[in-house]
């Protein structure tokens, strides 16, 4: 299986960084695409909307970014394989932060995140209730794929939860702060990866402030170590090969 992991800079603009996402899709050509968390939000979005606006910040940032996900859908009908794409704020009875997985157009499973943090509680975010599973069919091979988004990893019981159901888990990830410590390795998916026997696949964003980039380099992580890193933090779309005896067998505990 090719996965490709879409490690990518912020455009500073809704619009811009859809684009950008629309345009790796057209040219990926890998059997699973991963796009990070919020990949549409500005450096600072959702941030300055909670502090304009509270609990409404959820309900302001959905008005502007309704139509991401049908977008991103549109894009998808011609990409020969799935999508995991990062995420959107999604209306419902509440509003939640969701990541959809597409399929040739069509959404093949949903996930609401579960462990939000506190911007979101505050911005007026819903946690999530379950875990989901969804299956990776390609030529005389399937696989249970399975997704965490960002501080979801932090979680026992979420993560305990998806790593019963899959094989290869998919793990978009928001923007770091500039002011956030740098973290030297993958520990935390390193750790989870070695307890439950999964593949971990994350997915970062980048940016630049203040003329330094930033962000937190995307990674494969398998119980065996890192299978592979992006070199730097510079974009790119990281391709990665597994190979099928990596994702086969029991997927947890």
């Amino acid at each position: 299986m090719l996965v490709g992991l879409y490690q990518m800079e912020d455009r500073e603009s809704i619009e811009d960084n859809v684009k950008a996402v629309v345009n790796c899709i057209k040219k990926a050509d890998v059997d699973v695409l991963c796009i990070p968390e919020f990949f549409a939000h500005p450096l600072g979005f959702f941030k300055e909307l909670v502090e304009k606006f509270g609990s409404k910040a959820a309900e302001k940032a959905y008005n502007e970014t309704w139509w991401v996900i049908e977008e991103i859908k549109r894009a998808s009908r011609k990409f020969n394989g799935y999508i995991v794409a990062g995420t959107v704020v999604e209306k419902d009875e509440h509003y939640y932060n969701t990541c959809y997985v597409l399929w040739r157009g069509h959404t093949a499973a949903k996930y609401r995140k579960i462990n939000i943090v506190d911007d979101e509680v505050r911005a007026g975010i819903t946690p999530g209730e379950s875990t989901i599973s969804f299956g990776i069919g390609m030529d005389n091979f399937s696989v249970k794929a399975g997704i965490m988004v960002c501080a979801d990893c932090l979680n026992k019981n979420v993560v305990e939860s998806v790593c019963r159901k899959a094989k290869i888990i998919f793990l978009p990830i928001s923007m770091s702060s500039p002011d956030h410590p740098t973290v030297r390795g993958h520990p935390v998916s390193l750790k989870i990866a070695q307890k439950y026997g999964v593949v971990i696949a994350k997915t970062s964003r980048t940016a630049v402030y203040k003329g330094r980039k930033f962000g937190v380099k995307s990674a494969v992580i398998t119980p065996h170590g890192v299978l592979a890193e992006a070199e730097s933090v510079n974009e790119v779309l990281l391709r990665v090969k597994l190979p099928n005896k990596m994702l086969s067998g029991p997927g947890g505990i």
